[in-house]
C-alpha cells in the first residue's frame, strides 16, 4: 500500500493534534477506512491535513467557495493520480470522498446555515457524482461521529447565527428552516413541547394544507404520472407532525378541481 506520509511525520502530527476533536474523529474510523483501500494509503494523519487544507480554503473563500468546489475536486484528483498512476481509480475517488466527508462533518457543526446546509449539500452532491464503491456506507460511518456544535465556526470570522429550529437532520435543510420559521411567524404553525403543530390557514383542510406546504418546501412537482420533482420525505415528515399519509394528501391537494383559497396564502410565503 502506498503511503505519502513518513513515520516521523505521522508521529509529529499525532502529538501536535492529540487533543484535536477532528483528529479524534478521524482516528476513530481512520484505520478501518484505510484498510478498505487496496493501493492508496490515506493514513489518519494525512487525512487530517487534507481535511484541514480543505476547511481552510472554505474559510478563506467563504461563500465564494461554492464556485471553486468542482475545481478543487479535479485538482485533488489530478494530484493523487500524479502520485502513482497505477493506483486503483476507485481508491483515489474514495480517498477524496473521505476527505470531503470529514469536511462536511465539520461544516455540520456550524451555526451558519450557508456552511451547514448549502455548502455541505453541494459537497455531498459532488461526492455522489464521483461515487466510489460503498460511498454511502463510508459517509454514514464518518457522520456517526459528530463534532461539538460550533466547532467549524472557529475557522470563520462571522458572528453565530440565531438558534435554528429542531428539525431532524435527515430533512433539515436551509429551505426548511426558512419556511418553517415563516409559517410560525404568520401563525400557521407553532412549537408545542418541542413538537411542530400545524394550526392551519382558515378553518378547513388543515392536514391537506400542511401536506401542500411541505410539498412546496421539499420540491414536490405534480404531474399526471406522479411526482416529477425531488423525492418527498414522507416517513420523516409523518413522524415530525404526527401524521400518517401526508403524501396522499399532497397529491390530492394538487388533483382537486375545486378552488382552494388557502393555497394562495401558502404560496405567498414562497414569493
Amino acid at each position: 500500500m502506498n503511503q505519502r506520509f513518513r513515520q516521523e511525520e505521522i508521529e509529529r502530527i499525532s502529538k501536535q493534534y492529540a487533543d484535536d476533536e477532528l483528529y479524534k474523529a478521524i482516528c476513530y474510523i481512520g484505520h478501518q477506512l484505510e484498510s478498505e483501500m487496496k493501493d492508496f494509503g490515506l493514513c489518519s494523519e494525512e487525512c487530517l491535513c487534507e481535511t484541514y487544507e480543505l476547511l481552510s480554503a472554505i474559510a478563506d473563500k467563504g461563500r465564494d467557495f461554492q464556485g471553486d468546489a468542482d475545481e478543487w475536486w479535479l485538482r485533488k484528483y489530478n494530484e493523487y493520480r500524479r502520485f502513482d498512476r497505477h493506483v486503483n481509480e476507485d481508491d483515489i475517488l474514495k480517498a477524496i470522498g473521505i476527505v470531503v466527508g470529514f469536511a462536511v462533518l465539520a461544516l455540520d457543526s456550524s451555526t451558519h446555515k450557508f456552511y451547514r446546509y448549502t455548502l455541505s449539500e453541494q459537497l455531498m452532491l459532488i461526492v455522489a457524482s464521483h461515487k466510489f464503491d460503498g460511498w454511502q456506507s463510508t459517509l454514514d460511518s464518518i457522520f456517526s461521529i459528530p463534532l461539538p456544535d460550533g466547532w467549524f465556526d472557529t475557522f470563520i470570522d462571522e458572528e453565530p447565527e440565531e438558534n435554528e429550529l429542531p428539525i431532524p437532520k435527515a430533512i433539515n435543510t436551509e429551505r426548511a428552516q426558512t419556511y418553517f420559521q415563516k409559517a410560525i411567524d404568520k401563525g400557521y404553525m407553532k412549537m408545542d413541547g418541542g413538537k411542530f403543530v400545524w394550526l392551519g390557514v382558515g378553518s378547513r383542510g388543515e392536514k391537506t394544507q400542511l401536506a401542500y406546504f411541505l410539498g412546496r418546501i421539499y420540491g414536490y412537482k405534480h404531474s399526471a404520472n406522479g411526482n416529477k420533482g425531488t423525492e418527498f420525505p414522507e416517513q420523516e415528515l409523518n413522524e415530525l407532525f404526527g401524521e400518517s399519509r401526508l403524501y396522499t394528501l399532497l397529491t390530492q391537494s394538487h388533483s382537486a378541481t375545486k378552488t382552494q383559497r388557502w393555497k394562495n396564502l401558502i404560496d405567498d410565503m414562497f414569493e
